[in-house]
């Protein structure tokens, strides 16, 4: 079957247009692939913190107060601008000759690709240690 002039000349351009849909849609797919790597990699470091909080009363003997600054400190440096909104709480429970530690860490993560919103992240660690005589 031969093709007509006419026909060729309403085709003209098509493939141009279908590569530049195809682009496109490769790009916002490639975005999320990136976004998704980096949600991933904000939940291991607020994890991360939240295990360096409980650490820090558990085996150096530091404060609730400490252990916050100390799992802020391990966000804000690891995860630079990446989560905000920053919440950390730190919570102390007697129970007889141990003690209860739980640290919980949340924010929310930056949206920048197809997602167009932040996401909220949260973490907790927690871990018993002997109670200190007063």
């Amino acid at each position: 079957m031969l093709i007509s002039g006419a026909s060729l000349r309403r085709q003209s351009g098509a493939a141009a247009v279908e590569s530049i849909f195809a682009l496109v849609f490769v790009i916002v797919l490639m975005l999320g692939v990136v976004q998704v790597a980096f949600l991933l990699y904000a939940r291991n470091v607020v994890a991360a913190s939240a295990h360096e909080g409980v650490r820090a009363v558990v085996e150096r003997g530091a404060s609730a107060t400490d252990a916050q600054s100390i799992a802020g400190r391990t966000v804000r440096e690891s995860a630079g601008g990446l989560v905000n909104n920053l919440s950390v709480a730190v919570d102390l429970r007697p129970g007889g000759e141990l003690e209860r530690v739980t640290v919980v860490v949340s924010g929310r993560v930056k949206s920048f690709g197809p997602v167009p919103f932040p996401v909220a992240i949260r973490s907790s660690a927690s871990s018993t240690r002997e109670a200190i005589a007063e």
